[in-house]
């Protein structure tokens, strides 16, 4: 059978099984990888150990990292460290620059903490900062997820790009360093497009949820309220439990590839820089530091509680890691690098289809950047291809459109107090700018790669 209509059939069946059948993403992984298996001819018993090892060689390289990283964002929320995060960097900006604040705090806060958790987090000092300075709601709003969605699909440890970098071998450190290159085009192409598009939109423009001015009224708090730091942490005990392990990664990819391989400084960067043992020092940082403030007896549920949100992101991630070890062994990625090659596409620009279709169908952003990391990550072996611009450019279709499918639109103009027309003509109509971003990011990247 025609590699490319191997292809199209496992795509159908995953389609068919998410979107018709509402099946789970694990499931619906697995069951892709028999089909991509059996067109290819391979055997029962090879499938079977084929998907096996893919398994097994994706929850070892990313199954330990998830959960610790999970677990340093669900303490920087429970310590409302995330809130420091967000007041320092408005003062730090100023109010008038409020767009802007909104925008780096989003890039920064989503990093360790899921972007709907985020969102409702910065969602009373987005308000109080519209009141008092009358920029409009929408410029504010769509910048705070501009940088929100940006690092959520690129940034390690988020779960997402975590994911894709283990599916496509990518060290750590450097999927956390062009993720973040990629994340601030998607942020300012985002957030330029708020400001512009925004800027003398009438109220008509807009329309918002019956109820929307009695929840604003009972949710906003006077802002200087929100603007009194009493009730937070410090600013270096906010910041050092995902500044440190971030720096230790990249620290550990750096000193490897500058210095000689028998280095002490090699063997001792490559210890505390490894991924799990540098997320396991953040989190034992912001019980340290943290902890007091939070009290013993929600330290421990937040253990219990990034265990059990851990589970099926690593199942999941481990099922395309099953996929991707069939597309290998089968052949299969060999055959359609060649006709990638004889198409004269540009490369990048196929995990960044397949990856923005799975997105505006599907609705998970994690899904899609991880399925499209797995589809082509043979592709770009065959082809000798740096697979960080596969990385790259499926993060930047990942964000192609939110829409009602994605829990974030709805935790969006819940929290904004927009109705669905209301998120469909500011969230919605951001997004494939913020794509452009991601991509034109990969672009540049793609040049010195």
């Amino acid at each position: 059978m025609p590699p490319i209509l191997v292809f199209l059939i496992g795509i159908a069946v995953l389609m068919v099984l998410c979107v018709v059948f509402k099946v789970n993403a694990f499931i619906s992984l697995l069951v892709t990888a028999l089909v991509f298996g059996a067109l290819t001819g391979m055997g029962g018993v090879e499938i079977v150990e084929t998907i096996t090892a893919g398994f097994a060689g994706t929850v070892e390289s990313i199954g330990i990292v998830i959960i610790f990283g999970i677990m340093l964002g669900n303490y920087l929320d429970a310590s409302k460290a995330t809130n420091r995060m967000a007041l320092d960097t408005v003062r730090l900006v100023g109010q008038k620059r409020s767009g802007i604040a909104m925008s780096i705090c989003g890039y920064i806060i989503s990093i360790p903490v899921f972007s709907d958790a985020a969102m409702v987090i910065l969602t009373p000092l987005v308000k109080s900062i519209h009141k008092k300075t009358r920029i409009p709601l929408a410029i504010l709003a769509v910048s705070l997820a501009s940088g929100l969605l940006a690092t959520h699909v690129y940034v390690p440890p988020t779960p997402g790009p975590l994911a894709a970098a283990g599916l496509l071998g990518i060290d750590i450190g450097e999927a956390i360093l062009y993720g973040a290159f990629a994340a601030v085009f998607m942020t300012l192409f985002g957030t330029v497009f708020a400001h512009l598009f925004f800027k003398n939109k009438p109220d008509s423009y807009y329309s918002w949820r019956d109820d929307a001015e009695q929840k604003e009224e009972k949710e906003i708090s006077d802002g200087k309220d929100l603007m009194d730091d009493k009730d937070l942490p410090g600013t270096l005990a906010s910041i050092l439990p995902l500044v440190l392990p971030l720096l230790l990664i990249v620290g550990n990819t750096t000193c490897s590839m500058l210095l000689p391989e028998d280095s002490i400084m090699v063997a001792i960067t490559s210890f505390i820089g490894d991924a799990n043992v540098a997320l396991a020092i953040g989190a034992l940082l912001a019980v340290v530091f943290l902890g007091k403030r939070m009290g013993k007896d929600t330290v421990m549920k937040v253990v219990d509680k990034s265990l059990k949100e851990a589970g099926p992101i690593v199942f999941i991630t481990a099922a395309g890691g099953s996929l991707g070890e069939v597309l290998s062994v089968s052949g299969a990625g060999a055959d359609l690098a060649s006709m990638v090659i004889n198409t004269g596409l540009p490369f990048i620009l196929i995990p960044f289809v397949i990856s923005a279709i799975l997105k505006i169908v599907q609705g998970s952003g994690t899904v899609a950047v991880t399925t499209a990391a797995t589809l082509c990550a043979p592709i770009a072996s065959a082809l000798g291809l740096n697979p960080i611009l596969i990385f790259m450019a499926s993060g930047a279709g990942a964000r192609a459109c939110c829409h009602v499918n994605d829990s974030f639109f709805w935790v969006f103009t819940n929290c904004m107090g927009y109705d669905l027309r209301g998120g469909l003509k500011t969230l919605s109509l951001s997004g494939p700018v913020m794509a452009l971003g991601g991509l034109f990011g990969t672009f540049l990247a793609s040049l010195w790669l």
